[in-house]
């Protein structure tokens, strides 16, 4: 476990964003096994990502400050 508080932030923040990553490919990958149509899935996942990424763009900012 790193104790350099920078690189603790650092590690924290990359984590946020492969959280969001995954959740949003998860998303994208739930809507072709359901709809069984990739552009379906696709639309469903820049969808999430276009709702989530603003959102931790925001916290990231208000974090940082």
């Amino acid at each position: 476990m790193p104790t350099d508080p920078e690189l603790r932030r650092k590690l924290a923040k990359e984590g946020r964003l492969w959280a969001m990553s995954l959740v949003c490919a998860v998303v994208g990958a739930v809507t072709v096994a359901v709809t069984e149509s990739v552009p379906s899935g696709v639309l469903a996942f820049l969808s999430t990502l276009a709702v989530l990424g603003p959102a931790l763009y925001l916290y990231e900012r208000r974090r940082r400050a």
